[in-house]
This record gives structure tokens, sequence and C-alpha cells, in this order.
């Protein structure tokens, strides 16, 4: 005989066992002795537990953490510059990956927002059953700019390395930290 859960148990106290599970548990409750002690040790605890005296806190915690978590301290000086470097080379990544986006979405003619909020979904099903996925094969954006290889992975390198420092400069506990 598999006998009932501490969960069963308590949703038996809780009154929250569901309708058509408990018939099954109170003929299981009636045939089973020891489920049936196990339900009035815990019907018991809880009792005692209700009869136990409310204590008050002899510290109120509530003033310091609102101390603390009001508290502005500054964020140290090598933090802000890594965040400043780390949002001007995502800038300057869109930037550079904006011609890219452009050539590939180029081909798929896009509709314009207008008419995607008065074309509704028509439009969309008439789009799609002609869509046709673009080569993906396209020229490297210039802009006006002698991008070799060495230099985009000089790029990637450069930003991801701010990236990592100001991430991990940022995971450094504030007391660690020198400003």
């Amino acid at each position: 005989m598999q006998h009932l859960s501490d969960e069963t148990l308590n949703e038996i106290l809780d009154h929250a066992l569901a309708p058509s599970q408990r018939a099954g548990v109170e003929s299981h409750l009636a045939a089973c002795p020891e489920c049936a002690a196990r339900l009035d040790e815990l019907r018991a605890l809880f009792a005692e537990l209700d009869s136990l005296p409310d204590l008050a806190l002899n510290v109120d915690f509530a003033p310091a953490i609102l101390a603390r978590v009001r508290q502005n301290a500054p964020i140290p000086r090598p933090v802000r510059w890594l965040t400043l470097a780390q949002s001007i080379g995502a800038i300057i990544a869109g930037i550079l990956a904006w011609p890219l986006v452009e050539t590939i979405l180029q081909p798929l003619k896009l509709p314009s927002l207008a008419e995607v909020l008065a074309g509704a979904a028509s439009f969309w099903l008439q789009v799609t059953a002609d869509l046709r996925l673009p080569d993906l094969t396209f020229q490297t954006p210039t802009l006006g700019l002698d991008l070799t290889s060495t230099s985009v992975t000089i790029a990637i390198v450069s930003v991801s390395v701010l990236w990592l420092a100001a991430n991990g400069l940022l995971l450094i506990p504030r007391s660690r930290r020198t400003s």
C-alpha cells in the first residue's frame, strides 16, 4: 500500500485538496492507520504552533535597510570609463553593421509601418507567399574606410576585451573596487 505524501496531508489540513481526490484520500485514511496517525500528528503540531504567542522583535531593522537602499554610492571611475567605452564600441559596431543589415533587408522589400497598420494580415500573406531569401553573398560595406580583415578582427577583439573588462569590473564586490 502506498502511503499519502506530506504534501497531500498538508492539502487536507489546508482544505486545498481537489474534490476529485478527496474521496480517494478519505478512503485511504480510513484504511491506513499510519497515514491517519501522521495526519493527527500534523494537526497537533499546527494547533500547538497556532497557540504560541506572537513575539515582538527587539530590534527594528527597517531604518538600517532603508538607509542602505537609499545610499547613493558613487560609481567607481574605471567602471564609468569602461561603460562609456563599451557604449561607444556598441554604437560603432552598429554603424559598421548597418550597411550589411540593409543589404540583407533590401531584397525583401519590406513594407513601411503605415502599410503594415493599414494592410493588416492580407498584405503579410501576400508578401510571405512571394518571399525569397536573398543571396547571402554581399559586399563588405566600406563607409569610405579601408577596412581590412585585420582591422575588423582587431576592432572585434578590442570591443570584446572592453566588454569583458567592464562586466568583470561590475562583478567585483563594491568593497574591493577602488575609485
